[in-house]
């Protein structure tokens, strides 16, 4: 019986110790877990640094080549085509003839209307021969009615001087003397209306006149078209180029009715080409004229052609619910590489900052893989080292300073660029020169405003502050910095002011655990979107 609870104790100690070891191993990984496993390492994040370079906003169109100067030559009259003088590619020069029609007809028309002047100026050479003729008869009527006239004054002084002595004359006498100045003043009266008979043949002989006139002049203007149809039956070209278009051949009919068929396209000059660009309606506005264009075409591949917008039509043109304007790129063509029709890939350049602070976009994305809490715990922590350093600085300032002279803000602590600096800024906020009273009250401004963002909410803090950006510091620290940015391309982003220096580890990205990347996620720590470009800029390409 006591070797047997000898036995039961020996194996409740060796229990024992496994359990004790076991535990051991167990507190050990632990520690091992919270002593090396929470430990941020570098290779969790995927990073960049803030450095200087050249920031360029373009704008991407797509267009067309086309000479400046383009002809189409039609044709006014319908034909046969009789000859051909140009072909494609043919240079060809103002005035030289091209093409022929069938002229068989128009010179037909021609003959036909020089018959119709004829008979009309002989019509009207026998208006003019008639009224002279019925001048003549006017002046006989009237020389005939001039004798009747006195024929009839005479018979009736007659009559008078027979009343006047009728008691010696016979009354027979006095009768026929009376009888005979009736007669005379009949005769009067027939020659005037003879007279007037004369003039009204002459108003109608001036009236066949005048119609002969216009019948003339009616077929000499047919003859004048007869003949211009018959010179438009020779086709000419209007303007020195070359031939890109033929539309006709030899005995082919052209008709022309209701609008001139084209027959050639006749291009001026291909030394000099023009761009016809389609700009998108939300990058118009950052067109102008005179800006410089670069693009490229298929046939070159590699080879870069510039030219300068000098025309922004106003015209838009809608396809498909999208909005576009056309941009005249003038370019020179000395090679005559470029040919007309040719599709086009357009870069403008709209806006340029050169050896600026730039971050990738990534990083303004970026978003720490830590719960709501932590993030704001990070940034409240950040925040209340930045107000210290900065209540710091003034202090300092006005102690430098004490009878107001003149003097230059002190930088913050750590080497960090005060809020508001940036490229191409004058005096901004905590950077400026300013007398001991100017900073005392910019330093009653920061308090009051840091306050005011404290019981306001992070969320008004982060808007007044700008963006955020998260930077590895040591290699294991993640802390945020602000940010205030201007122009942006789509891959870079310049800084205007901050928080930031040149040489920050930025992060972009942050690997998971099963070893993916998560390069960035939108939003901000408050579930606000990033703010594009705060400090201005155009659209990137």
């Amino acid at each position: 019986m006591a070797e047997k609870l000898k036995n039961f104790f020996t194996k409740i100690k060796q229990r024992r110790g496994l359990l004790t070891l076991l535990l051991l191993i167990a507190a050990g990984a632990v520690a091992a877990f919270f002593l090396w496993g929470g430990k941020t390492n570098a290779n969790d994040y995927l990073t960049a640094k803030a450095e200087r370079g050249n920031v360029e906003v373009n704008v991407s169109a797509t267009g067309t080549v086309q000479a400046v100067s383009t002809v189409q030559v039609g044709s006014q009259v319908s034909g046969t085509v009789q000859w051909l003088g140009a072909d494609f590619n043919t240079e060809v020069k103002r005035g030289q003839v091209i093409a022929r029609l069938d002229p068989t007809v128009f010179q037909a028309q021609v003959d036909n209307a020089r018959a119709s002047v004829s008979n009309a100026e002989s019509a009207l050479q026998g208006a003019q021969t008639d009224i002279l003729s019925q001048q003549a008869n006017l002046s006989a009527a009237k020389a005939n009615q001039e004798v009747a006239r006195v024929q009839r004054d005479d018979s009736i002084a007659l009559v008078k001087r027979y009343q006047e002595i009728r008691t010696v004359i016979a009354g027979r006498d006095i009768e026929a003397a009376q009888a005979t100045a009736n007669a005379n003043r009949a005769k009067y009266e027939q020659a005037g209306a003879q007279v007037a008979q004369v003039q009204a043949a002459i108003s109608s002989a001036k009236a066949r006149l005048e119609q002969s006139k216009a019948q003339l002049a009616q077929t000499r203007a047919q003859l004048q078209q007869a003949a211009a149809n018959l010179d438009h039956s020779i086709i000419t070209s209007p303007i020195d180029g070359v031939v890109i278009s033929r539309n006709i051949d030899v005995g082919q009919t052209v008709a022309a009715s209701l609008q001139a068929p084209t027959l050639f396209t006749i291009a001026n000059d291909l030394t000099k080409m023009q761009v016809l660009a389609s700009i998108d309606e939300a990058d118009v506005g950052q067109i102008k004229q005179g800006i410089k264009a670069n693009f490229a075409v298929d046939a070159f591949p590699g080879e870069t052609f510039t030219g300068e917008i000098t025309q922004l039509r106003l015209n838009a043109q809608t396809v498909q619910n999208v909005v576009t304007y056309s941009a005249v790129i003038e370019v020179a063509n000395p090679d005559q590489k470029l040919r007309p029709g040719m599709t086009t890939n357009i870069t403008i350049p709209v806006a340029r900052r050169e050896n600026v602070l730039t971050v990738p976009n990534a990083a303004l994305r970026f978003r720490p893989n830590l719960s709501e809490a932590e993030l704001r715990q990070k940034i409240e922590e950040h925040r209340q080292q930045r107000d210290s350093e900065r209540n710091q600085n003034a202090q300092g300032g006005e102690q430098a300073n004490p009878q107001g002279q003149n003097n230059q803000a002190a930088k913050p602590s750590g080497g960090q660029r005060p809020q508001g600096s940036g490229a191409g800024q004058g005096n901004a906020p905590g950077q400026a020169a300013g007398n001991a009273n100017q900073g005392r009250q910019a330093g009653a401004n920061q308090g009051n405003a840091q306050e005011q963002g404290a019981s306001g909410g992070g969320e008004n803090r982060q808007r007044r502050d700008g963006q955020m950006v998260w930077v590895l510091v040591g290699g294991k620290t993640l802390e945020p910095r602000f940010i205030r940015t201007g122009l942006t391309n789509g891959r870079v982003t310049e800084i205007i002011g901050g928080e930031l220096q040149e040489g920050d580890v930025i992060v972009t990205g942050q690997n998971d655990a099963n070893g993916s990347s998560n390069r960035s996620q939108t939003g901000t720590p408050f579930g606000q979107q990033p703010r594009p470009g705060g400090g201005g800029g155009g659209r990137g390409r």
